[in-house]
């Protein structure tokens, strides 16, 4: 397997693909293995004279390095990739795990769900140990970088006005309002903000926080969402932790499911996309698209260099978050091969098992309207249990109906 995509390497080269080795290296060469070793105590010094300017992330120390020839380098101006090693924290479990973790996660949000990420790859320094390498987006083609901005930036939060915390000051409703206010594409770049917000959730990453996302300069001068960076399941590393780096919106806890469950739902990625301006039928496609892609994912994890362990500890915190934000009309239609909106619902007999707390029902989803309101927008379903449905069929009586709420629902068959 190519350790840039995980696909399998038909050219039968060590290392990356040809394609990856275009993306990242363009089209260079280069081992995937460095000539020196990682920063330890015996060279920490020479680290530090060699990259005097490295950035230190919470506890992931971050090197800059340039491509000389086929070589990779660490250097401390022009730097083109950013290497990130083994974290030394000792509170950080699996943290072997780390580099792993992170192209995974890239990989799975790029291959799986076009989510356009910073091209990356597993490396190994010369003792074998891993590391993470990504390849700057900030940098031109010719000459210079890109003008980027942060969040925390673009919203003028610094350590010194806000805190330490500064980081994790706002909600993910006023990252779409500076977006909003400084992309002149602004529906595309919500919905790639959307996307990444949801993604972050699924995948148990609770330190999306205002720096992890940023305008860059696009070739044309103007401003746009850059690509998606830092993407990792930090439960594999510090569990318990927040369900998200920032509050969806200002009172997102304040709701039944909430209060039910103690996490959040499909309900709250819903109003996060009405209140940042994303329409309910964009949104509802990509929560389609980001619960419609177990196996895929499942696969792509098993094809990766966790360990064994580690892969079940993702795939169980991933499985969680599924389940816990139930379905939707497409995914239904899917199930059951639907591609016309007159055939909705399927008129079968089906089995519905629902999150917790309820017994499964067997019966029929009937073209009813619960509360006037569209399916997409508030995801409730009519449905008829088995043993009403001659006499609903007879009479049309709406008492017979059971509403459905299709964020508590995990499987329909």
């Amino acid at each position: 397997m190519c350790l840039g995509c995980y696909k399998e390497n038909k050219d039968n080269i060590e290392g990356y693909c040809l394609n990856c080795r275009k993306k990242l290296f363009d089209g260079k060469k280069v081992s995937h293995i460095l000539n020196f070793d990682p920063p330890k105590e015996s060279n920490y010094k020479d680290y530090q004279n060699k990259t005097k300017k490295l950035s230190i992330s919470g506890v992931q120390l971050k090197y800059s390095m340039i491509l000389d020839g086929k070589e990779l380098k660490l250097t401390e101006t022009g730097g083109q990739y950013i290497l990130k090693p083994i974290p030394n924290a000792d509170h950080i479990l699996n943290k072997d795990q780390a580099p792993e973790n992170e192209h995974l996660t890239m990989q799975i949000a790029a291959q799986v769900f076009g989510i356009e990420t910073a091209e990356n790859a597993l490396i190994y320094f010369k003792d074998g140990s891993p590391a993470y390498i990504t390849k700057r987006f900030d940098i031109k083609p010719e000459v210079g970088k890109y003008l980027q901005e942060d969040m925390a930036q673009a919203s003028g939060k610094t350590r010194q006005s806000h805190g330490e915390n500064f980081k994790y000051q706002g909600t993910y409703e006023d990252v779409g309002a500076l977006i909003t206010e400084q992309v002149s594409a602004t529906v595309p770049a919500l919905e790639a903000f959307f996307r990444q917000v949801l993604f972050n959730y699924i995948f148990s990453n609770d330190d999306a926080h205002l720096k992890n996302f940023s305008f860059i300069e696009s070739p044309m001068g103007d401003n746009i969402l850059s690509k998606a960076y830092d993407l990792v399941c930090t439960e594999l590393h510090t569990p318990g932790g927040p369900e998200t780096a920032l509050d969806l919106y200002k009172g997102d806890n304040e709701n039944e499911f909430y209060a039910r469950e103690g996490r959040y739902g499909q309900v709250h990625f819903r109003e996060l996309a009405k209140k940042i301006g994303v329409s309910p039928v964009r949104a509802a496609g990509i929560i389609f698209k980001l619960l419609n892609s177990s196996a895929r994912v499942h696969e792509m994890v098993e094809n990766s260099q966790l360990r064994i362990d580690a892969k079940e500890k993702y795939l169980s915190y991933y499985d969680s978050k599924i389940r816990v934000l139930g379905i939707n009309e497409l995914l239904i239609a899917r199930k059951f091969k639907i591609t016309k909106a007159k055939d909705f619902p399927p008129n079968i007999v089906v089995k519905v098992s629902f999150y917790r707390g309820r017994q499964p029902i067997v019966g029929k989803f009937v073209k009813e309207l619960v509360a006037d309101t569209h399916r997409v927008v508030n995801n409730l379903f009519a449905f008829v249990e088995e043993k009403n449905m001659d006499e609903y069929e007879r009479t049309g009586d709406r008492a017979l109906i059971t509403v459905i709420d299709g964020d508590t629902v995990v499987k329909v068959v």
